[in-house]
């Protein structure tokens, strides 16, 4: 009888464990499809914020510049190191065909250009034959570029940061390829304004997108001779401009000269506090915009510009006579 009760109650048992299982078995899958159901809501949404984001990011700072005249000639002045340089655009089977704005293919190119002097003067000077001259005005500052995308064109030569900008605006990146030209010049007259110095989005993309192309600025293709640089008057030195050249050195120079221009022994093989006392300014700016090969110094023409050389200059005079202490803006006090 006890066996029998035994049996009953073992049997008993094991349909109460089975049917627990089964329960938990299904409370676990629903547990899954909710969780799984959750998971998928939420992972549609992470995607759609995720492609929101890339949108936004993705927004050039540039976009409409075109159509804001005012607003792009207080910009392009901004756009650093491009400031002297031109480019040729290519287009269509020309920017597979042509790897230099130095090819002979390119004096059989139709190519179009802004009606100014610096533009036809690098024109002349590839010797291209079919050029067609567009004038520029508020309503199409960049209609060369325009016709190049539209394939009415092989190529076009523009100032740099006008080209900048009109690939940012027009969307044309993966359509063209840019060249430097190696004839320095001006920038047109309508974006002549000095710089401000004052942080740019839109300046900054157009300078991110040269680079990315490769572009090189037009003075660092062609080394600045002495002579060129005989009737360079001296900065006439302020404080406000040695405060201001602080900052245009720890940018530029402090890599290899220092932060403060302090001298350290594993850094540059020179002592700007003690060697810009012997310099005149023009050698030093020839210095500056050439290098020095031999010393591992590169060109910074192109890099900086001539008034920023003027602000190094001013910086390095206030430091090498205690004018201006390391790391501070204020003037030391005289003892």
């Amino acid at each position: 009888m006890s066996m029998r009760k035994n049996h009953v109650f073992k049997t008993a048992r094991l349909s109460r464990l089975w049917l627990f299982v089964v329960i938990a078995a299904l409370l676990a899958l629903a547990g899954f499809r909710g969780t799984n159901l959750s998971a998928r809501t939420t992972s549609a949404e992470l995607d759609a914020a995720m492609q929101d984001q890339a949108a936004t990011s993705q927004a050039s700072p540039c976009k409409g510049i075109l159509a804001q005249p005012d607003t792009l000639k207080k910009t392009l002045p901004e756009v650093p190191k491009y400031q002297k340089t031109y480019v040729l655009v290519l287009g269509g089977s020309a920017k597979d065909k042509i790897t230099s704005a130095t090819s002979p293919e390119i004096q059989n190119l139709s190519v179009e250009i802004n009606d100014d002097p610096e533009s036809a003067a690098i024109a002349s000077d590839l010797h291209i034959a079919n050029v067609q001259r567009v004038k520029a005005s508020d309503q199409s500052p960049v209609q060369p570029v325009v016709d190049l995308g539209a394939g009415k064109t092989d190529a076009a030569i523009v100032w740099a940061p006008l080209a900048g900008a009109a690939l940012s605006d027009l969307g044309l990146e993966d359509k063209i390829s840019l060249y430097s030209v190696d004839r320095p010049g001006p920038a047109p007259a309508p974006y002549t304004e000095a710089s401000t110095g004052n942080a740019n989005p839109c300046a900054a993309s157009v300078s991110d997108d040269l680079d990315s192309f490769g572009v090189l600025p037009g003075e660092l293709l062609v080394p600045v001779h002495m002579r060129d640089l005989l009737n360079t008057p001296t900065p006439t030195f302020s404080m406000k401009g040695a405060e201001r050249g602080q900052q245009v050195f720890q940018q530029n120079c402090a890599r290899c000269h220092g932060q403060y221009a302090v001298w350290d022994r594993a850094l540059a093989p020179v002592n700007l506090l003690i060697s810009i006392r012997r310099f005149q300014f023009i050698g030093f700016k020839y210095i500056v915009m050439n290098g020095r090969a031999q010393k591992g110094m590169p060109p910074l023409r192109g890099t900086v510009s001539e008034d920023q050389i003027a602000l190094i200059y001013q910086y390095l005079v206030a430091r090498s006579k205690h004018e201006l202490a390391a790391g501070n803006s204020a003037p030391v006090a005289s003892k």
